[in-house]
């Protein structure tokens, strides 16, 4: 049941955020219009740019949510192998630890990339991956 959930989880957060962008906010999530914040950043090139970050949905509980779903399919694949030895768990730990890093990495890039804008963001969605704990 936890894969299950897991995977509901990773693929309806991605097909939330893919509705968002190709519709370019005018859509419906969860029921309702969905929330976010306009943020504008430089290119390389000096050209500014617009972008939308949602703050509505899965992307309204933690800003790295699918992450979330992808990590309780890692610990559904581990728990099926039961209890009595650690090694099937090196999967759970090893994607931990590469979700996290990601998710850090992504976050300094974004608030290099956005500013004052990825303040608020953050303001609006305090959690990276768990939300309430992390």
């Amino acid at each position: 049941m936890l894969g299950l959930v897991g995977y509901y989880i990773f693929r309806s957060t991605n097909h939330q955020k893919d509705l968002f962008r190709q519709s370019e906010g005018n859509c419906i999530i969860w029921g309702e219009k969905p929330t976010f914040i306009e943020c504008k950043y430089h290119s390389s090139d000096g050209n500014t740019h617009k972008s939308k970050l949602l703050t509505s949905g899965f992307w309204g509980l933690a800003r790295h949510f699918n992450y979330t779903g992808d990590l309780m399919g890692s610990l559904a694949y581990c728990a099926a192998c039961g209890g009595t030895h650690l090694l099937p768990y090196f999967y759970f730990v090893y994607m931990t630890i590469l979700l996290v890093h990601r998710c850090v990495r992504d976050e300094h890039r974004c608030s290099a990339k956005y500013g004052h804008d990825w303040k608020r963001y953050t303001d609006a969605v305090p959690s990276r991956l768990i939300p309430g704990i992390f």
